[in-house]
């Protein structure tokens, strides 16, 4: 009997297992569930509903943001070029006390009286004057002009010397101590050089900053040092392909190609720290100075109207910004031997000094820790 109560137990239990089995199912890989309005629907997924707005408040402030920037452009670009005029131009002049009084009256010239032609050469040469014009008593008189100075200014001169000489009833003998490259008797070729390196200079600087991601402290391989060396090297390697295109290939600049590139190097290595530093401390916010740059820098810069013919406004401008310090400078170590060329070096260097601090600032955390001192 105690058999048979065991093996009724026993049958009840298999019996119960039994029927746990048939009540759960087999085991199946776990479905994901799709979210899929078309499938709630009943609708293809390309019959879906519109989705969200387009913002056109955004819309509105990138069109006008876009045409406000294009109107300044051309706005800055018309004052700084469209009306030209010589404005106290320094020439030395050797001449009879009456012309020497009469020049000095005009105001488009500023003159510099000089004992003789010698002298009157030697202050073209260093950059203290434009031109020189020597009308001796009798005879030819000789005007000295510097091409490398400044086509337009060139111009003037020559104009005004012819007048001069003509009034005078004498010749007059043209004589340019800086001449251009013949491949670019203009001498534009600088210009673009210097206009297109900042460009690349600020692109490439922005688009390097975006892809390397925040300043994160002062050392390692996203901080401020390795930051700083990353701009000095892209600065070097732009500046030569510059250089090499420039003077090499195409032959338009004059002097030699270790100098040009060591200017243009400088140059490029200022504008690249300007703008690595002020968008690591504001990020997205550097481009401000960008277009500084185009909209102020370029049409002060001296190319196409050199500063005697710029207005006061853009004439100040002119060494101060990097445009015109590098431009003054390049005019310097290609046609005069690198004389003038101090004042525009200083100012390229206050530029890269000023990145430099810039970039200091943001990898110290300058901006963080402010803000927690201020919470």
């Amino acid at each position: 009997m105690a058999m048979g109560r065991h093996r009724g137990r026993r049958n009840k239990a298999h019996d119960g297992a039994a029927e746990g089995a048939a009540a759960s199912p087999p085991s199946e890989p776990a479905r994901v569930k799709h979210d899929n309005a078309g499938t709630s629907s009943g609708k293809p997924p390309e019959n879906r509903g519109p989705g969200p707005a387009i913002p056109w408040r955004n819309v509105a402030l990138v069109m006008v943001g876009v045409a406000a920037v294009v109107v300044a452009l051309i706005s800055s670009y018309s004052v700084a070029l469209g009306k030209p005029g010589a404005r106290h131009v320094p020439v030395a002049v050797t001449a009879p006390p009456a012309v020497l009084a009469k020049l000095d009256a005009s105001p488009l010239l500023k003159v510099e009286p000089v004992p003789d032609l010698a002298r009157a050469r030697a202050m073209v040469e260093d950059r203290s004057v434009y031109g020189a014009l020597s009308l001796p008593p009798g005879g030819p008189g000789t005007l000295l002009v510097a091409n490398g100075g400044g086509h337009a200014v060139e111009t003037i001169l020559v104009q005004l010397g012819q007048q001069v000489a003509r009034t005078g009833g004498t010749t007059l003998r043209i004589v340019d101590v800086a001449p251009t490259s013949p491949n670019d008797p203009s001498g534009t070729a600088e210009f673009y050089c210097i206009v297109f390196l900042m460009l690349g200079s600020a692109i490439g600087a922005t688009v390097l900053s975006r892809v390397i991601g925040p300043v994160r402290g002062v050392r390692g391989p996203r901080g401020g040092a390795a930051r700083l060396g990353l701009m000095i090297v892209y600065a070097a390697w732009l500046s030569v392909v510059v250089t090499f295109f420039a003077d090499v290939v195409l032959g338009d600049l004059v002097g030699h190609f270790g100098a040009l590139f060591l200017t243009l190097w400088l140059y490029s290595a200022a504008v690249c720290l300007a703008i690595t530093g002020l968008s690591a401390l504001v990020g997205p916010g550097a481009i401000v100075l960008i277009l500084v740059l185009i909209c102020l820098g370029n049409p002060s810069s001296g190319g196409p109207v050199p500063r005697p013919l710029l207005n006061g406004f853009y004439s100040g401008l002119n060494p101060v910004m990097p445009q015109g310090a590098a431009l003054s400078a390049l005019r310097g170590v290609q046609y005069f031997g690198g004389s003038g060329i101090g004042a525009g070096l200083v100012s390229l260097a206050i530029w890269a000094a000023a990145g430099l601090i810039l970039l200091g600032a943001a990898a110290l955390g300058w901006p963080h820790r402010r803000a927690v001192a201020q919470a």
